[in-house]
């Protein structure tokens, strides 16, 4: 399993207003090249799901998400529940900056290849930095630029529990 995190620097210095549109999840189809389409689904009682098909690797990966929107905390948190990825699980926030706002992004996967996760993680890395700077700067723009971006290996705690 892999973590994945990305801070990037948004000039507009509204919290709200910059969590308002990263909330919009259908707007990212004008901002990320890779994503080809994103549907948001409410059904009462229910927490809100979104579909999501984009390309990776000459191919196209699908999953279905439950989204946990916490406007006060100006957080968003997402969990595959249906889809290509063995795990895929993450969170977007929001925080208050010198003259801006400071987007961080963070989500652990797991691609579901053990034998060539040395080789497709860093790709799936890449992958992830160039869609989320292509959103927040497409979201944001002029100004937006990310601040800090790293990759490790952290331990699959499901499969440390089975392991036991």
């Amino acid at each position: 399993m892999r973590r994945f995190t990305m801070r990037t620097f948004v000039p507009e210095t509204d919290v709200q207003r910059v969590y308002a549109r990263l909330s919009d999840f259908p707007s990212y189809l004008g901002y990320a090249k890779s994503v080809r389409s994103v549907e948001m689904r409410h059904r009462p009682g229910e927490p809100p799901t979104s579909a999501w098909e984009v390309d990776f690797r000459g191919g196209i990966l699908r999953w279905v998400e439950e989204d946990e929107f916490h406007p006060d905390e100006r957080r968003i948190d997402f969990r595959q529940v249906q889809g290509d990825l063995e795990a895929f699980t993450g969170s977007w926030l929001v925080e208050p900056a010198d003259e801006g706002s400071m987007v961080t992004f963070v989500t652990e996967f797991d691609l579901g290849i053990p034998t060539l996760q040395d080789v497709l993680e860093p790709i799936a890395e890449e992958a992830l930095y160039e869609n989320v700077e292509g959103i927040c700067t497409g979201l944001f723009g002029a100004g937006t630029r990310p601040e800090a971006a790293w990759g490790e290996a952290v331990e699959d705690i499901g499969a440390a529990r089975a392991d036991a």
